[in-house]
C-alpha cells in the first residue's frame, strides 16, 4: 500500500513538473530542476533497472498520459475562458438592453406629457389630418375664371402683363394696360369700367344632388363645354349628369328596387333622377344568350335567353330585363349561342343649376322659401330663393319669384395704385396702371365644389375650364423721353402730360380726351 501511495506521489510530482516544463517553454523561461535529478545528486535513493524494455514502455506511457492529462488540462481552460466571455457579453447586453428600456420608458412618458402630442408626430398627424389638409387646399386657376368674366367683352381691350396672388393675404396684384376700342376713346373710361366690373362680380359654389337628395360625386358632373362656358338655356343653367362613369350609376326613381327598399346595379348602389327628368340616350353593345331549338320537321325557332349584360356595360341600369319574349316550344334540340346586339341605354341627366321655379312649383317640388325635393337639383351655397303669391283680379294665383346673392368676389372692388401713358407692343398708345383687390377666401377654397364666377353683365364662367391666352400680353413701355406722341397724348388717353405715375389709391388719371 506504501508503494502504491509512493509511485502516485512520484508519479504526481513528475506531471507536475513536466506542466512546469511546459508553461516554461511556451513563455520561455528557465527550465525548473529535476526533482528526480535532484534526489540522484543528493544520494538518498538509487535505482537500478532490472527490466528495461518494461521500464522504458511504462516511461512512454506515462508520457502520453502526461500529454493528455496536459491537453485536457489546457483545454478546459480555454473552454472556461470561452464560457467567461459569453457570460459576461451575455451580461453586457443584458445590462445595455435594460438601460434602454428604461430609457425608452422615460422617454415615452416625457414625449405622452406633452399637450401637442399629435403635432409632434408628423406622419401620424399628417394621415390623421389627410382629409383636412386636401380640404384646405386652394385652387389657384379659379383667378382665371374670375377674370373672364371681370374684363370687358366688348371692343375695348384690357389686357394683362403679371398677375400675382398671395394666399396668405388674400390679395391679387395685377399690372396691365387698356386700350379704348370704342367711342368715346378715352383709355381711362375703360380702366374705369374694368374697375367698376371688379366691384360688382359675384361667384356661386355648392353641390349637385339627385332625387332623393343624395350627393352626385364631383367627376359625374360637367358643367361647361371645351371653352369653359357654362351650360345655359336662356337664363338657366344647367349641368349634365354622365351615368357611364364609374361610380355615377343612376335609374329612375322606383326602378330596380330590392327587397328592403334600395336599389343597386349589382354591388352599387344607384343614384335616382325623377321621371320627368331630361335623360339622353346611347346605343352599346351587349352580349345576349339565344336559344336555338331545332324540331322535329327540321325547322329552327330562335328565342333570347337572358340578357348578360352586366359585364359589358359596367352599372349602366334602366334598359329591359329581356329583348322578346320566348316564341312557341318546340320538342327537339336545344343550341344557346351568343350574340351582340345593340341596346339603347340612358347616358346622361340634365340637372338644373337654375330652379324651374313655376314647373317645379305645381309638381310640389319647390315651396315658397325656396326648398326643392324629389328632384334632382343643385343646392346652392349663395343664392337664396323665395316665392309670393299673387292673386290677380280675375282670381287666377301667380308666383313671383325671386333670388339673392351676397357672395361678392371682391366685396371693396379694385384699388388702382398707379396708371401711365405708355406703348404695347403693336407700338399702339395705351393707359399702363397697376391695380390691386382682396378676394373672398371661399373663391379659392379647394372644398367648395362647383364654382361659376358670375360677372356683372351676366357672363358666367365655371372652374373646369377657361380660356386665357386673350388675357394677357406683353407688357407695355412706358414713354421714352423723345416720344412727344405718347408722352402729349390728346387724342387716347393723354393730354400732353408726361410719363408720371399717380398714386392717388382711386387710380386717378385725368388724361382723357380733347372736349372730354
Amino acid at each position: 500500500m506504501n508503494d502504491m501511495l509512493m509511485k502516485l506521489r512520484e508519479q504526481w510530482k513528475d506531471l507536475v513538473y513536466r506542466t512546469k516544463v511546459q508553461f516554461a517553454k511556451m513563455f520561455k523561461r528557465p527550465l525548473p530542476k529535476d526533482p528526480k535529478a535532484a534526489s540522484t545528486e543528493s544520494g538518498d535513493t538509487y535505482e537500478i533497472s532490472l527490466v528495461p524494455a518494461v521500464k522504458t514502455q511504462l516511461i512512454r506511457a506515462q508520457k502520453i498520459r502526461n500529454r493528455v492529462f496536459f491537453a485536457c488540462i489546457v483545454i478546459s481552460c480555454a473552454a472556461l475562458g470561452v464560457v467567461l466571455v459569453l457570460f459576461s457579453i451575455k451580461s453586457g447586453q443584458d445590462i445595455a438592453m435594460s438601460n434602454q428600456d428604461k430609457r425608452l420608458e422615460s422617454l415615452s412618458e416625457k414625449i405622452n406629457s406633452y399637450s401637442e402630442l399629435d403635432s409632434l408626430i408628423t406622419i401620424q398627424n399628417q394621415l390623421d389630418r389627410h382629409g383636412e389638409i386636401i380640404d384646405n387646399r386652394q385652387i389657384i386657376s379659379r383667378a382665371f375664371g374670375a377674370l373672364g368674366v371681370m374684363l370687358p367683352q366688348g371692343g375695348d381691350l384690357v389686357k394683362l402683363s403679371e398677375l400675382r396672388v398671395n394666399l396668405d393675404t388674400d390679395l391679387i396684384t395685377m399690372e396691365g394696360q387698356t386700350d379704348a376700342k370704342v367711342a368715346p376713346l378715352i383709355d381711362y373710361r375703360v380702366l374705369e369700367a374694368f374697375k367698376k366690373s371688379v366691384g360688382l362680380t359675384k361667384y356661386d359654389y355648392g353641390r349637385y344632388v339627385d332625387a332623393d337628395g343624395k350627393e352626385i360625386p364631383t367627376q359625374c358632373v360637367k358643367e361647361s363645354d371645351a371653352e369653359g362656358n357654362a351650360f345655359r338655356d336662356g337664363d338657366s343653367y344647367y349641368a349634365w349628369w354622365d351615368l357611364t362613369t364609374p361610380g355615377c350609376e343612376g335609374a329612375k326613381v322606383g326602378e330596380f328596387t330590392n327587397e328592403n327598399g334600395s336599389s343597386s346595379a349589382g354591388d352599387k348602389e344607384l343614384y335616382h333622377f325623377s321621371e320627368k327628368a331630361e335623360v339622353e340616350t346611347a346605343i352599346v353593345q351587349v352580349e345576349v344568350e339565344q336559344e336555338t331549338t331545332t324540331s322535329d320537321n327540321g325547322e329552327e325557332n330562335g328565342s333570347t335567353k337572358n340578357d348578360n349584360t352586366e359585364n359589358n356595360v359596367e352599372g349602366i341600369v334602366g334598359f329591359e330585363e329581356s329583348l322578346q319574349d320566348g316564341l312557341q316550344q318546340n320538342t327537339g334540340e336545344t343550341e344557346v349561342t351568343k350574340v351582340t346586339i345593340d341596346k339603347e341605354i340612358p347616358a346622361r341627366v340634365k340637372i338644373w343649376r337654375t330652379p324651374r321655379f313655376n314647373e317645379w312649383y305645381k309638381e310640389e317640388k319647390i315651396s315658397l322659401d325656396g326648398s326643392i325635393r324629389d328632384v334632382e337639383h343643385f343646392e346652392s351655397v349663395c343664392f337664396k330663393y323665395n316665392g309670393v303669391e299673387n292673386t290677380t283680379n280675375d282670381g287666377k294665383t301667380s308666383v313671383h319669384w325671386s333670388s339673392e346673392n351676397d357672395c361678392y368676389l371682391a366685396k371693396d372692388g379694385l384699388t388702382i395704385t398707379s396708371s401711365a401713358n405708355g406703348r404695347d407692343d403693336s407700338d399702339n398708345l395705351v393707359l399702363r396702371f397697376t391695380a390691386t383687390t382682396n378676394y373672398a377666401e371661399d373663391f379659392f377654397a379647394y372644398a367648395n365644389k362647383h364654382m361659376m364666377a358670375i360677372g356683372p353683365v351676366g357672363q358666367n364662367v365655371t372652374d373646369s375650364f377657361v380660356q386665357i391666352s386673350n388675357m394677357f400680353a406683353k407688357e407695355a413701355q412706358a414713354c421714352e423721353e423723345d416720344d412727344l406722341e405718347c408722352l402729349g397724348n390728346t387724342e387716347n388717353s393723354g393730354d400732353g402730360n408726361d410719363d408720371k405715375k399717380t398714386d392717388t389709391g382711386t387710380g386717378a388719371n385725368t388724361n382723357k380726351k380733347e372736349g372730354e
